[in-house]
């Protein structure tokens, strides 16, 4: 192949990339000219690259619209990739940031039977020592990662949770009146950020935001931990960042802003 012939071939692969994207981001069926304004392409090389991309399964034609969607292939494909993306493999590099840029713990975990568990930990450069190492359970309803976890579920697994574990009072500030509990998930709902502030543990608070998956649910929370005093004078700094940081980890594992999640 001709070096001017490769070019144009990676060309036209480009275009069809760049349609296969926009098609993907789409909320519903797109015609071939607002296709092409999209991509800024001509409509004529826009139909022609829908049409081998039509043949091919990427890409599915409405018969009697003749409005475009993404293809089967295209999303067998897209599943097969998100089925080998590891939830701590995502996670790292975003825990990581947030210790270099809070200086306190970052804490991933998942829940198992009505509890957390720690399956990742990144140590703060300047937080008190805590005991959550990798594999310990620790109560949903007073942590920031439980809590941030549980405002996702559906409000008849909340109930079974709370009926089998209880809400037990461990300090001053622990949630143990269920409706004071109820409407704490539904604030969480509401900003996507979970505190707890010395509600499991004296001196120790944190801020927690959900992770999803490419299904749409719950599937993991993000945290940063440690002193009270430092979280609680930094709140608003933390929660942007634990918020920005759960978002790209869900993205990573395929979830979208316009899936809708389970809820309350």
């Amino acid at each position: 192949m001709q070096k001017d012939e490769q070019l144009k071939t990676n060309s036209t692969l480009e275009r069809a990339l760049l349609l296969l994207e926009c098609l993907s981001l789409a909320d519903g069926k797109i015609g071939v000219r607002e296709l092409a304004e999209a991509v800024r392409l001509p409509k004529s090389t826009t139909h022609r690259i829908l049409d081998t991309l039509v043949l091919a399964g990427f890409v599915e034609q409405d018969p009697i619209t003749e409005k475009y969607s993404i293809g089967l292939k295209a999303i067998e494909i897209g599943m097969s990739g998100l089925k080998n993306v590891d939830l701590v493999d995502a996670a790292i590099p975003h825990t990581r940031d947030l210790v270099a840029l809070t200086k306190q713990t970052s804490f991933l975990a998942v829940f198992n039977e009505g509890e957390i568990v720690y399956i990742y930990k990144t140590e703060g450069t300047s937080s008190v020592i805590t005991n959550a190492n990798l594999g310990t359970r620790n109560p949903v309803h007073c942590t920031g990662l439980g809590k941030a976890i549980m405002a996702y579920f559906s409000l008849e697994d909340v109930e079974k949770i709370i009926s089998q574990k209880g809400l037990k009072q461990y300090t001053k500030t622990t949630i143990i009146d269920r409706q004071q509990f109820l409407e704490e998930l539904s604030k969480i709902r509401q900003t996507g950020i979970a505190f707890n502030y010395e509600e499991y543990d004296e001196g120790l608070s944190s801020i927690a935001a959900p992770i999803f998956n490419f299904t749409g649910h719950v599937v993991a929370a993000i945290s940063v931990a440690g002193p009270t005093d430092r979280i609680y004078d930094e709140q608003e700094y933390i929660s942007n960042l634990v918020k920005e940081k759960s978002i790209l980890i869900s993205k990573r594992l395929g979830f979208v802003s316009t899936m809708r999640s389970s809820i309350l």
